[in-house]
């Protein structure tokens, strides 16, 4: 008795210094709380390198702003005491940033730095537009490289619009059409006439006979340049379309195959067709764009270095330091998140399943597959595992050979489902890697052998609270949040252990008997 006395006080004073541990962190976390919880940060330089004969020297380029998908901080300038910045806001939102100087024969190192924090974004398309005629004329006209009144592309955009019943098929033909056409690194200037003949160009090809292609048919487009933001230098900017939708600028990327959708890691920088960079003629000019991955959490506006310097501990060290790889860390915090949530539907509300991290191992699958795909995968290689057994139990093979053989049977399915999936554009099928299939390969093999063991009913007792068990551990470890909150308050899983000590004592009667003794229980009173 007095053992579990001292284990008590002791689990208590745990719990006390965990929580002081964790309360010197709440305060500066809840400072800094961001509601924009960015997918994506990134550092990004512009470094523009020159050298003029000229009096007058300039350079021009346009930097991006603030919007619903997107934010910029940590704006930094640097330039030698010769150059005259001007920061300039154009017609229609743009901002372009402008470097003059007046001094002859000199090089000169221009840096633009910045940080973008941001989060893709996935447009509903209606299936018709409301439109206005006398709005938005200068996104309906022809230009110089969006030869939206020639003939060649008025015929095509009537041809593409035969058959269809509302505006977003009429979208969705010109969308695929563009981008059916041949890509290549094409790094002139490529109108919306020559993509059409030439059947190939880049991006800005592809875009401009997009727009052209609906500006003919009388849908407001226009072009948005950009940058795909990678972990690495790079010269190259981007260009995709958007089109306004009842007033919205919805995106179109006939390059990557985007549909009313933007990824997570595009910098949007100015809309219109336009150049990115402009400068002075006939001077020597070089550029380049450094392109850096942050470490972050979504919803904090601190830096690495401000994580690192809050009180108490943290793990946002082995994140920052990429001592762990940041998936492989989430899924060792998430384990015994999980393990507790099983513990307590064993011990508490009475479930029986294949175990105890077999539940959490299959929603960490999930997490990787889809849920919905995953579950109809899980049940598949269930009768798969009972098809492929039958003829093996026939032979009389050993547990260990009969489970190395469907395990060998099923990287098989692997590769052929994946191939499969990328020649017809399935994305679930390309899902199906190695970790996700094997853990539902041995949790179907469980319920082969429970079978074996305890007859079909009793095993598809099991499989269903399984089912259960692994559904509320999915919907508990999608939450986004939950690995960062894992890394800032590592304390808790110290709190696990106490908790689990507590579980591991309960004697009392489980939910689920409270249902099923419910008519003895009446008899008694």
């Amino acid at each position: 008795m007095k053992s579990k006395t001292n284990l008590t006080i002791l689990l208590i004073l745990i719990t006390i210094i965990t929580m002081i541990s964790i309360g010197f962190k709440i305060k500066p976390i809840f400072d800094n709380y961001d509601d924009f919880n960015p997918e994506a940060v990134y550092k990004i330089k512009y470094t523009f390198f020159f050298k003029s004969d000229k009096p007058n020297t300039t350079v021009r380029t346009y930097i991006p702003k603030n919007n619903l998908r997107q934010t910029i901080s940590r704006e930094k300038i640097r330039n030698d005491t010769t150059m005259f910045f001007l920061k300039k806001e154009e017609q229609k939102d743009n901002i372009r940033a402008i470097w003059n100087t007046k001094n002859e024969t000199l090089s000169h190192s221009i840096e633009y730095e910045f940080v973008f924090s941001g989060k893709s974004k996935k447009f509903k398309i209606p299936k018709n537009f409301v439109r206005e005629k006398n709005k938005h004329k200068e996104y309906l006209t022809a230009s110089k490289n969006i030869q939206s009144d020639n003939l060649k592309i008025a015929d095509l955009a009537i041809q593409l619009r035969k058959n269809t019943k509302n505006d977003r098929e009429v979208i969705k033909n010109v969308f695929d059409y563009v981008y059916k056409i041949p890509s290549a690194p094409i790094i002139t200037l490529t109108d919306a006439i020559t993509t059409l003949e030439q059947n190939i160009a880049s991006c800005n090809g592809k875009s401009r006979l997009f727009v052209a292609l609906l500006r003919s048919l009388g849908y407001p487009s226009r072009i948005k340049g950009g940058i795909i933001l990678e972990n690495t230098d790079k010269r190259t900017s981007h260009a995709w379309a958007e089109v306004l939708i009842n007033e919205v600028w919805v995106p179109f990327d006939t390059l990557n195959n985007h549909f009313a959708y933007l990824p997570a890691k595009y910098l949007e920088i100015y809309h219109g067709d336009k150049s990115l960079i402009t400068h002075t003629k006939g001077i020597q000019f070089d550029y380049i764009y450094q392109i850096t991955q942050e470490n972050h959490i979504s919803f904090l506006k601190m830096n690495s270095e401000e994580l690192n310097a809050l009180s108490g501990f943290s793990l946002w060290n082995l994140v920052d330091k990429k001592t762990i790889p940041i998936k492989s860390l989430h899924l060792l915090l998430l384990l015994p998140i999980g393990g507790l949530l099983i513990a307590f539907l064993r011990n508490i509300v009475g479930l029986k399943t294949f175990g105890v991290f077999l539940p959490v191992l299959i929603a960490l699958s999930l997490l990787h597959t889809g849920f919905l795909s995953g579950i109809a995968v899980f049940v598949g290689l269930i009768i798969f595992m009972g098809l492929i057994s039958y003829p093996f139990d026939r032979l009389g093979l050993l547990y260990t050979p009969k489970l190395v053989i469907s395990l060998t049977i099923m990287v098989a399915v692997i590769f052929i489902a994946t191939s499969y999936g990328l020649k017809y554009d399935i994305e679930w099928l390309t899902k199906l890697t190695f970790f996700p299939i094997i853990i539902l390969t041995i949790a179907a093999e469980r319920f082969s052998s429970s079978t074996v063991e305890d007859g079909y009913l009793i095993a598809l007792h099991k499989l269903l609270q399984t089912i259960i068990a692994t559904t509320v551990s999915y919907f508990l470890l999608s939450l986004s949040w939950l690995p960062s909150i894992l890394i800032l308050f590592p304390e808790i899983i110290v709190l696990i252990i106490v908790i689990s000590v507590f579980l591991g004592r309960y004697i009392g009667i489980r939910w689920i008997e409270i249902f099923r003794f419910n008519p003895i229980l009446k008899l008694e009173r």
